[in-house]
């Protein structure tokens, strides 16, 4: 008797249980269904565990290729993974294999033109993307590729079609809004674009360049606190992400915060040390400071990277001129005169530094100081801090007529021209 109570208890909890758990799984499921954004608004990051799982896939796959080279697939499939991996040479060799066997793939071809758009070999990349539309690879994917690259080439009406079609297809992206965000900035209508960049920034929180084109737009608007509010936000996601912590050092920088702004510069050499412009712009800060061999240091490592970056050759020429390097120095005016004729200043100082060195190599003494060295040097003491060197486009802002209070700051208004 006793044993038959104890089953009914038993079987009365299970079914209690059984009940509980399907009622939960309904409002879980429900919740799903009544929100497709979930699958496009916060799509998972490439973890540690995730890219042990992709070098660990590269083997694999690189052992299956070697016993069978004519397998199409398998080689896209390796491509996948080194652009999880960040390895975009390999990628790019893996899918040109691919498409050697399989060269009517659009979908191939679209992988393609995404290795391009990384490495910014932007016209091949739009070529390969045209390939593959042609060839009916009709995704939302392609189309914000399309969108993108097209408006780089100031094709905007077709890109601005490109991005409508994208997101007929998926209404959800982030992306498709942030591209025309990106495209409204670029022709002007700055505030339509910083409403399309949060919108994007709302849908896809895990978006690196809607965190930093913000970043850059506020900073250019003088809007300091939205500008450190929304790179607050982003380093949330990305404690590791370079490019945010080199559109705050400009932000810093802009303020002539010179302290916070290296450190942030820093940060950004730390996460990734081919970002050579925040070596560019940590080196100014050290030139400011007379700190020449650091700020010689940084100078060459973007001469290593980018021989044609803007002012390298001036400053370089500055830092070794005050060094005491006279031939490095009359060696970087002299290039910075070949690339741009016009550069009064480059000329000066490099006239200044071979009579420098005539006094020194004749008699042993420099020449008598001239007034125009301090006057010059006066000028120079500040260099303008170049915004986020990106892989997209130029955003032009233009300064508004009418008032816009932000919610982070109701006290200060601004100012913005139609």
């Amino acid at each position: 008797m006793t044993f038959l109570k104890t089953s009914i208890i038993v079987q009365s909890n299970l079914k209690a249980l059984t009940y509980i758990v399907s009622i939960c799984l309904a409002m879980w499921l429900g919740g799903c269904s009544s929100d497709e954004r979930q699958s496009t608004r916060i799509p998972p990051l490439p973890s540690d565990d995730a890219l042990k799982r992709a070098e660990i896939g590269v083997e694999y796959l690189s052992a299956i290729i070697r016993r069978s080279p004519r397998n199409s697939l398998n080689y896209h499939k390796r491509a996948e993974l080194y652009i999880v991996l960040k390895d975009f040479p390999a990628a790019l060799t893996d899918i040109n294999d691919a498409l050697e066997i399989s060269p009517s793939n659009g979908l191939f071809l679209l992988t393609k033109a995404r290795i391009l758009r990384q490495i910014k070999r932007y016209d091949e990349a739009l070529a390969a993307a045209r390939r593959a539309e042609v060839l009916q690879q009709d995704t939302p994917e392609l189309y914000i590729l399309l969108g993108d690259l097209t408006q780089q080439k100031m094709q905007y009406r077709q890109a601005k079609l490109y991005l409508s079609k994208a997101l007929q297809m998926a209404p959800y992206e982030g992306e498709a809004y942030f591209y025309n965000g990106l495209l409204d900035a670029r022709q002007g209508d700055t505030l339509s674009g910083i409403a399309l960049m949060q919108r994007a920034v709302e849908l896809k929180p895990r978006f690196v360049p809607a965190y930093v084109e913000l970043t850059t737009i506020h900073t250019r608007l003088h809007d300091y606190i939205q500008a450190k509010d929304i790179n607050d936000q982003g380093l949330r996601y990305f404690p590791k992400e370079s490019m945010l912590y080199y559109s705050r050092g400009v932000m810093y920088h802009s303020q002539k915060r010179l302290d916070s702004a290296l450190i942030a510069y820093r940060a950004a050499i730390k996460f990734d040390s081919t970002n050579y412009a925040a070596d560019f712009q940590a080196g100014t800060i050290y030139l400011k400071w007379n700190s020449l061999p650091l700020a010689i240091k940084s100078f060459e490592k973007v001469l290593r990277y980018n021989p044609k970056y803007p002012q390298i050759n001036f400053l370089l020429g500055s830092a070794y001129d005050k060094h005491g390097n006279i031939e490095g120095a009359i060696e970087q005016y002299t290039l910075a005169t070949q690339i741009d004729a016009a550069d009064w200043r480059s000329r000066g100082r490099l006239y200044r530094a071979q009579q420098r060195k005539y006094y020194l190599d004749t008699y042993g003494t420099l020449p008598p100081a001239s007034p125009e060295i301090t006057s010059d040097a006066d000028n120079e003491k500040d260099v303008a801090p170049i915004a986020p060197e990106r892989e997209r486009v130029q955003v032009n802002i233009l300064t508004p007529r009418l008032e816009l209070k932000t919610k982070s700051d109701t006290v200060r208004s601004l100012k913005i021209r139609q």
